[in-house]
């Protein structure tokens, strides 16, 4: 576990029985980063600052980001991501898509997760295989 990478998140969605998208509140402390640098294949992906500022992470350093910005990830992008808080941390909504089968690629750890909703499982593969299928 990575301890500089951990958000507090709570489900909205879940708690109105959404099935079709996703949304989550979410709070990083100061400095810290939400996840792995990141991007799905099938599944859309936005956030909406709430409060705090921070960097978006991603390939060729980081772009600020502060209370009330909106950034969209359109499924299939391929453009790594991740937050880091400032030093007075960051609250967030983040959603998305839930299409039935979606692969994340984490692309500095050459891993890629396949979600498979429809029967509850997650798989992980080395990012070159999945690359070479």
């Amino acid at each position: 576990m990575d301890s500089t990478r951990i958000r507090n998140a709570t489900s909205l969605g879940d708690q109105v029985g959404l099935t079709k998208v996703g949304i989550h509140a979410s709070r990083l402390e100061p400095n810290m980063v939400s996840t792995v640098e990141h991007y799905h294949d099938c599944d859309d992906e936005w956030f909406f600052i709430l409060k705090g500022s921070g960097l978006l992470l991603g390939e060729g350093g980081g772009t600020a980001v502060n209370e009330g910005d909106f950034i969209g990830f359109p499924a299939g992008s391929k453009i790594p991501h991740a937050f880091k808080a400032g030093t007075d941390g960051m609250e967030y909504l983040t959603g998305g898509s839930r299409v039935p089968l979606d692969m994340s690629h984490y692309p500095g750890l050459k891993k890629a997760r396949l979600v498979n909703r429809a029967e509850g499982t997650q798989t992980v593969y080395d990012d070159d295989v999945v690359a070479a299928k």
